[in-house]
């Protein structure tokens, strides 16, 4: 800091030659302010050379250097309540360059960015897309000069447990300058699991279509229209899931080669269909091979038009063990489950699509924040891998978990117990052991049938709402083998334990299991050609 000044330690004499007992001396120095910005405090006191301090009083002198960089809070989107591991929309802060430098962006030094503070990198796991762990985003704007606004848009993926996390936020221009004038917090809020409570409730069943082949997957429009897949190629749409209600088309699948277990399977309704009308389909088809691909199809007027692919190559179809059940997860990811064909190799080979759980955006690319499994070329649709024939998938609700129910012949390492039905908590990159054995490495079910009762689960669902009792929050098991459905309770230690099973033999095999709009439970039938039929199951508290 020292400029002129008469040694290191000395930065002045007096200006006048004399000074008697009781005038004044003036000492004139100057300073060059540090590199860093920041506040620098200089404490001063005379002294004789040679003779003493004259400590009587002392002075500092308060260096500030300021390079221009100061912003106030405009506005900011409102606090998000997102599921566990749910990525939120897009959301914005905006702040006002109130200082007189121009805020220019892509340079060091001039670009203004959002930064957490050290104490707020617990975060990082949670970042999307961030520019690092400890910036949130960058302006949106090329420049902002003085007086102009700037937008900072970021996502985040909400922590797994449930709770309010709060995410402390300001600008800063790194290289230069944090701006301390104003910062903000942003709340995310993540509910808990809905917990039953009261009785457990009366249920009624009724037919609501019948005279059916094979349907394996039920979805419901935001109009109320039912969607359901026939295995042989048919799409069909009713009018409502009210009984009886008219049939208003049946789209057929081109290039169907419906063989044994294959055929159009899983059926989802985009999220946005209100506004896009876009329709998903599992389906193996003849396309240069015999290959499952998962299809968007656009509505119009219940007539659906091919609309493009979100997975069309690399999945081979078989003649068993195709998945193929497609679902939403609260990410706004389409989730897919697949099935080995038979092939056991493609279970463990973390560069095949089969014997996997896939997650896609819906536009047909790969997510950014999907994992990268073990031994894996790079980064593919691929999520989880060692599955057999996974064929149910549901979220659920208020953590927004994702579980799978599977043909899974699993052999539990402690008690040597043989299930050939389990239920599977997905986790990123995690491996669920078929056809190895359980062991060291792998990821054990959160429920396993223990083959009592025997049973070869394919659809699930969870139901939710009061109508519901004690049983809110539970999940449902559609049994093809066994033609039964099972009821599992969640246990607080995450897993789930065999509640009930219910109408063993009434109906035959069960496939699909969709909670309607209503809050009543769908099942469909898997019994023979022009025999099935979808049921509704409504619960009374």
């Amino acid at each position: 800091m020292a400029v002129g000044w008469l040694n290191a330690n000395r930065v002045a004499t007096t200006v006048e030659d004399a000074v008697a007992p009781s005038a004044i001396a003036t000492f004139t120095f100057t300073l060059r302010a540090p590199s860093a910005p920041g506040p620098y405090r200089l404490p001063l006191h005379p002294v004789l050379e040679g003779v003493q301090h004259l400590e009587d009083e002392g002075v500092f002198v308060l260096v500030v250097s300021d390079l221009g960089f100061h912003s106030r809070w405009v506005s900011q989107s409102a606090y998000p309540t997102l599921q566990p591991g749910q990525t939120s929309q897009p959301l914005n802060l905006v702040f006002r360059n109130t200082g007189s430098r121009t805020w220019n962006k892509g340079i060091l030094g001039e670009e203004a960015r959002l930064g957490i503070n050290m104490d707020d990198a617990q975060w990082a796991p949670l970042a999307v897309n961030w520019p690092f762990s400890t910036r949130v985003a960058a302006q949106a704007e090329q420049t902002v000069p003085p007086g102009a606004t700037a937008t900072f848009t970021f996502q985040v993926r909400a922590p797994s447990s449930p709770g309010s996390y709060s995410l402390h936020l300001r600008p800063v221009v790194d290289g230069a300058w944090w701006m301390e004038d104003e910062g903000v917090f942003l709340t995310i809020t993540v509910p808990g699991v809905p917990v039953g409570s009261g009785n457990a409730p009366t249920l009624t069943t009724t037919t609501v279509q019948s005279g059916l082949s094979f349907p394996w997957d039920i979805a419901f429009a935001p109009d109320g229209r039912m969607f359901v897949t026939e295995r042989a190629g048919n799409i069909l749409v009713y009018a409502s899931a009210a009984p009886g209600a008219p049939q208003l088309a049946n789209n057929a699948v081109s290039g169907i080669r419906a063989e044994g277990e294959a055929g159009a399977m899983g059926l989802a309704i985009d999220p946005g269909f209100a506004a896009n009308h876009f329709v998903y389909v599992c389906a193996s088809r003849t396309d240069s091979g015999w290959l499952n691909q998962v299809l968007r199809y656009r509505e119009a007027n219940n007539v659906l038009t091919l609309d493009g692919f979100v997975i069309r190559t690399g999945i081979f179809a078989g003649g068993n063990h195709d998945g193929c059940r497609i679902r939403f997860g609260p990410d706004g990811k389409l989730w897919i489950t697949m099935g080995e064909v038979g092939n056991t190799a493609f279970s463990q080979n973390p560069n095949a699509l089969n014997g996997k759980i896939l997650r896609m955006n819906p536009d047909g690319t790969v997510p950014e924040d999907n994992p990268i499994l073990p031994g894996a070329f790079g980064r593919t649709a691929a999520y989880t891998m060692g599955h057999r024939n996974p064929q149910g998938l549901a979220f659920q609700p208020g953590s927004g978990l994702p579980f799978t129910s599977e043909h899974a012949h699993y052999t539990d390492g402690a008690t040597g117990a043989h299930s050939h039905a389990t239920v599977n908590l997905l986790r990123a990159g995690a491996n669920y052991s078929w056809p190895l054995g359980a062991g060291a490495g792998f990821t054990k079910p959160v429920w396993q049938s223990l083959d009592n009762p025997y049973v070869a689960t394919s659809g699930n669902t969870f139901v939710s709402g009061t109508q519901w009792g004690a049983w809110n929050g539970n999940l449902f098991l559609a049994a093809l083998a066994g033609s039964m459905l099972l009821r599992l309770e969640p246990q607080a230690d995450g897993t789930f334990k065999t509640a009930q099973t219910l109408y063993v033999g009434t109906y035959g095999r069960l496939r699909a299991a969709a909670q309607g709009p209503d809050g009543s439970l769908y099942v469909s039938t898997d019994n023979g050609a022009g025999v099935d039929r979808i049921i509704r199951i409504t619960p009374t508290p």
